[in-house]
Formats: C-alpha cells, sequence, structure tokens
C-alpha cells in the first residue's frame, strides 16, 4: 500500500478535489471546488450538487 500512495502519478490511488481558483491566493478559494475523484470516480459539480440536494433532502425527510 506504502507503494501506491503519497504522490499523483499513474497506477497510484488519489481522491482529489479540483479547485476553480488557487487556494493559496486566498483560502475562500477552497469552496470553489469544480470536481472531485474519489475512490476512482470523477464527480463534477453538477453530480455534486445533486449527491448534496439527496443528502439534503434525505436529512429533511427524518
Amino acid at each position: 500500500l506504502q507503494d501506491s500512495l503519497g504522490s499523483i502519478a499513474p497506477g497510484k490511488l488519489a481522491d482529489l478535489v479540483l479547485l476553480d481558483a488557487n487556494p493559496l491566493d486566498d483560502i475562500r478559494n477552497t469552496q470553489r471546488i469544480r470536481a472531485v475523484v474519489a475512490n476512482g470516480r470523477l464527480l463534477e459539480r453538477a453530480a455534486l450538487d445533486s449527491l448534496l440536494a439527496q443528502a439534503r433532502a434525505e436529512v429533511a425527510r427524518r
């Protein structure tokens, strides 16, 4: 497992958050999420928004 973690390269495992702007310029840019790669699956903004709406609806039903 150690050989498959620790950097971004072909054959390695990684979860990534892709931002629209550099968080080093402004920490608030961490909220400008364009996409996420999780468990090898790309979730673009529309998919993330859909998942968030589903989660909110589930919480509202409780």
